[in-house]
């Protein structure tokens, strides 16, 4: 169980426990805080953030204690896990009041208006009262499932994001192209800048075999999934996986799985 799970889950995902959708949660300032520069400042708060993160943890002599600092702090802000899509499925039904708005990460990196970021909760009002010149897309329940199946099928993985844990106020549906809070992870080292999902894939290798041009490899964007042409098989680098599950609906024979992170010693711990 990851850390955030065990202090806010009530024995479930942190994600998928109801009382923390609940509009009590806006009573915290530091929360509302957050809320506010997430949805005021749009492109600039990702600007600043990623910039300032990568200045100080880059500079000699303090940026091991800089890391420390931003690691701690990282839970009162605005970060997030991946998600399966069953699991993304299922926290649509505690969530209300959908938009869909720009990925910011796209904007930065690849300066495109892709809406595929869904939130909910309070974002919607506080994006018209802070940013009302911004593009937002209102969208029904039905509207909202059908937008995250379609993420899935163009191999988008799903992000939970939180303002401040364990408050979740959006689904980002994004890839490794574009994605800063997973290059802060990578570059900087910055673990919870994006926290690994709650299961990892497995392959059934009496399944698995010869495949010319194996499609679930090219779609994770973790480096997780290798082809070896001697044997014809995938192979899963349970080091690099985050459980998003996006490699098991290209494989038509069905080889690939996921199971509980916490069920394989190698991962329980991993995250």
């Amino acid at each position: 169980m990851c850390e955030f799970c065990a202090k806010h889950g009530r024995g479930n995902r942190w994600y998928l426990n109801p009382e923390n959708f609940s509009e009590k949660m806006l009573e915290d300032p530091q929360r509302r805080k957050t809320l506010e520069k997430v949805a005021g400042w749009g492109i600039e708060y990702y600007i600043d953030f990623s910039a300032r993160v990568t200045q100080l943890i880059n500079w000699p002599v303090i940026g091991k204690a800089v890391k420390g600092i931003v690691t701690r702090m990282a839970p009162n802000e605005h970060g997030g896990q991946v998600i399966s899509l069953e699991d993304s499925l299922q926290l649509l039904e505690y969530a209300k009041d959908f938009v869909l708005l720009p990925c910011e990460c796209r904007k930065l990196v690849g300066h495109r208006e892709d809406m595929v970021c869904l939130n909910f909760g309070p974002v919607k009002e506080l994006q018209r009262r802070l940013l009302p010149e911004g593009p937002m897309e209102e969208v029904t329940l039905d509207e909202a499932r059908e937008m995250v199946l379609k993420s899935d099928e163009r191999g988008h993985f799903h992000q939970v994001l939180y303002a401040k844990v364990p408050f979740p106020v959006c689904i980002c549906n994004c890839d490794a192209r574009y994605c800063t809070s997973l290059k802060q992870r990578y570059a900087n080292n910055i673990e919870v800048a994006i926290l690994k999902g709650h299961e990892v894939c497995m392959v059934d290798e009496e399944v698995c075999r010869l495949c010319e041009e194996p499609i679930c490899v090219s779609r994770c964007s973790f480096g997780a999934l290798s082809y070896d042409p001697d044997t014809g098989r995938v192979h899963v680098n349970l080091n690099n996986c985050f459980g998003c599950g996006l490699c098991r609906a290209a494989c038509e024979r069905g080889s690939l799985s996921l199971v509980p992170r916490e069920s394989l010693p190698a991962t329980a711990r991993m995250w």
